[in-house]
């Protein structure tokens, strides 16, 4: 991955004013040498659209179609996989006959869902029926049909966890079920509300101290995970693209 250097530039000043941990107004440096001192504001007034560019976003979809797909490892080994050269690759065609229902497969769409996250949407599995995402509800459950209602949709695995682990991560998302939203994209950290790629991310780093944040789009000590990044972390493989 790489950072996209005219974006940073563009949006310094705008980014720089996030507060990262859910307080109310800090200053923050960035290290940038012509910007000694920056403002102080809510992070909750940092857009989502400023935070996931849409530059970035577009370059992301292009990612994320163009990588492999591999068949599910977990379906017929318990152990974790280790290596993306031990997966064996099927078709670009692969469509809903395949469509994942296993416990903690990773669900994501490029699609543009109700003025969230701009483009991008994300849920775990929780069972044949059911998933775990974050609306702007909060935490609850969703129908487990994203083959049939969303334009995109991708399936993904984890590579170094079992099926155990997979499970486990999807109780703790779904445990967390009646928080809050959390529209302050940079604050990662926060586990009183949570935004919807922020959810799995944080059942994987708290369970398995598994990071599935890339570099896509943090700035500096800022980090924001958007969907797509679940797609293309070295964390994760591809099982399924519609």
């Amino acid at each position: 991955m790489y950072f996209n250097k005219i974006r940073k530039k563009k949006h310094l000043k705008k980014i720089a004013k996030a507060v990262v941990v859910g307080i109310t107004a800090i200053s923050l440096t960035i290290g940038v040498k012509d910007l000694a001192m920056v403002d102080t504001i809510s992070a909750e007034e940092v857009s989502a659209n400023e935070v996931f560019s849409d530059k970035d976003v577009k370059r992301m979809k292009t990612a994320m179609n163009s990588s492999p797909i591999y068949n599910d490892y977990k379906l017929n080994h318990k152990d974790a996989l280790g290596s993306v050269s031990k997966l064996t690759k099927v078709t670009a065609s692969r469509r809903m006959d395949v469509y994942p229902y296993r416990k903690g497969v990773i669900l994501v769409t490029s699609d543009a869902y109700k003025d969230l996250i701009p483009t991008g949407h994300a849920a775990i599995i929780y069972d044949t029926f059911n998933v775990v995402e974050s609306l702007a509800v909060g935490v609850t459950t969703g129908k487990n049909d994203w083959y049939r209602t969303r334009t995109t949709c991708y399936g993904v695995a984890m590579l170094h966890t079992n099926m155990d682990q997979d499970r486990a991560a999807a109780n703790y998302c779904y445990k967390q079920i009646g928080k809050p939203y959390n529209y302050n994209y940079y604050n990662m950290k926060t586990r009183k509300k949570f935004y919807c790629s922020q959810l799995i991310y944080a059942a994987y780093l708290d369970k398995f101290k598994i990071d599935l944040n890339t570099k896509w789009f943090d700035v500096g000590s800022l980090h924001a995970i958007h969907p797509g990044e679940l797609v293309l972390s070295p964390e994760t493989y591809k099982i399924y693209q519609k």
